[in-house]
């Protein structure tokens, strides 16, 4: 079954969803990768207060998951999607006056917490559809955003070429269109089923019962401590090549080269590399193999290459980038669709938002870790490379052994009445 195939299977919701994934990972990367410069060097802001708005940013958005999360289960994911649009089409233009600092951190604010209302509900509304398996979903999920993160700091590049004001309303149109559409999309059955999901929550207990359900559910949380390992690798492609490649004296273009690569491997392969891994072996089994690979492909910058100039100068960047985008491949969608099987389809969204802010941590952590093994290159120049193995290596054997637990006390749940009689 081919990519094409498999999107029209879907419903009219579910491929507008993937449409909607798609523009708004180009709306996001048409606007915030050039906001730092705009701040900087056009209003003449300080780095400290640059920093500051970015941070922001960021954390409304990876600290509030849980929020979001909670909400979308209590309100109906659809809710939260149409509300995050019209939050981050709000925070984007809101972006057109910079120049006054309280309405450049509330633009900040609103841009963070529309990505913490919109993600978990989005995430627990794919894992629903039932035309493709979860890990096929979130292949195509994949694709989508890729695309759109691949094309997206083109256009805003051209944008930003007209003007700053032009590129801020462009780049919020997209999620203010799909506001409109979505509520649009939302039909009453919908909205009765939400009502119910509330009615029926609240005489457990309300939002304290839903945490009280994801904190007992100790197969997920030790799942989720385990995946922030994948987290720290996971951005290394923009934070750790970006940093090597200024130590080498490279040029901006060796970076975009990497990140451009590896965007279209995923855009060309995820789907039918997610279809192959389906057909042999188990999630798990992948989830482990893609973070061992991830971890393993920074060894490819510990040799000492002879080129330095011409086509093989790209080399080592250019298996980086395979060996990398493959282990994301084969272990990101079932990752993601690993959740809402151990949520065991109660709370789902509250899962994918308790999920995300381990995800935070181990962006931090992994951030956190290549930047001391740079500032202490004197003791080995590859020390971040070692570090980054180990972590791959380290999470996928974690993993295994989780399974492998997990495996053994099912089995004995099972045997066990069995016994008994």
């Amino acid at each position: 079954m081919s990519i094409v195939t498999s999107y029209l299977r879907l419903s009219a919701e579910y491929r507008w969803m993937l449409i909607a994934a798609f523009v708004f990972n180009l709306g996001f990367y048409m606007l915030i990768p050039f906001l730092a410069g705009y701040l900087k060097q056009d209003l003449l802001l300080s780095a400290t207060l640059v920093g500051l708005v970015l941070g922001v940013r960021s954390f409304c958005q990876q600290g509030l998951f849980l929020v979001g999360g909670l909400l979308a289960d209590l309100f109906g994911v659809k809710k939260l999607i149409v509300i995050g649009c019209l939050l981050r089409a709000l925070g984007f233009c809101l972006f057109l006056f910079s120049q006054i600092t309280e309405v450049l951190f509330l633009a900040a604010f609103l841009t963070g917490f529309a990505g913490a209302l919109f993600t978990p509900a989005a995430q627990s509304y794919f894992s629903k559809q039932t035309e493709l398996s979860r890990a096929q979903m979130f292949a195509l999920v994949g694709v989508a955003r890729n695309g759109g993160e691949l094309l997206g700091p083109v256009c805003g590049l051209l944008l930003l070429s007209v003007s700053f004001d032009v590129l801020c309303v462009v780049s919020a149109l997209p999620f203010a269109l799909f506001a409109l559409l979505f509520t649009a999309l939302l039909p009453g059955k919908q909205a009765k089923t939400s009502n119910a999901s509330v009615k029926e929550t609240s005489k457990e207990g309300g939002v304290s019962a839903m945490i009280a359900g994801v904190l007992s559910n100790r197969t997920f949380i030790t799942f989720s401590l385990i995946m922030s390992g994948y987290f720290m690798l996971i951005n290394q492609i923009s934070f750790a090549i970006p940093l090597h490649i200024v130590n080498q004296s490279g040029a901006p273009g060796d970076v975009a080269w990497v990140l451009t690569l590896c965007a279209l491997i995923s855009i060309c392969f995820q789907f039918p590399v997610t279809r192959l891994c389906e057909r042999y072996l188990s999630p798990d089994q992948w989830i482990s193999i893609g973070i061992a690979l991830m971890g393993l492909s920074f060894a490819t910058l510990i040799p000492v290459w002879p080129y330095q100039g011409g086509a093989l100068y790209y080399l080592p960047m250019s298996l980086l980038a395979v060996l990398f985008t493959l282990g994301t491949m084969v272990s990101f969608p079932f990752i993601m669709s690993q959740i809402s099987v151990l949520a065991k389809d109660k709370s789902v969204a509250t899962h994918y938002g308790f999920f995300y802010l381990f995800a935070g941590v181990g962006l931090i952590a992994g951030s956190a870790v290549v930047g001391v093994a740079f500032d202490y290159a004197s003791l080995s120049g590859d020390l971040a490379w070692y570090c980054l193995i180990v972590i791959g290596l380290g999470t996928a054997i974690c993993n295994t052994l989780f399974m492998s637990t997990r495996d053994a006390h099912a089995q004995m749940q099972t045997t066990s009445p069995t016994t008994s009689k």
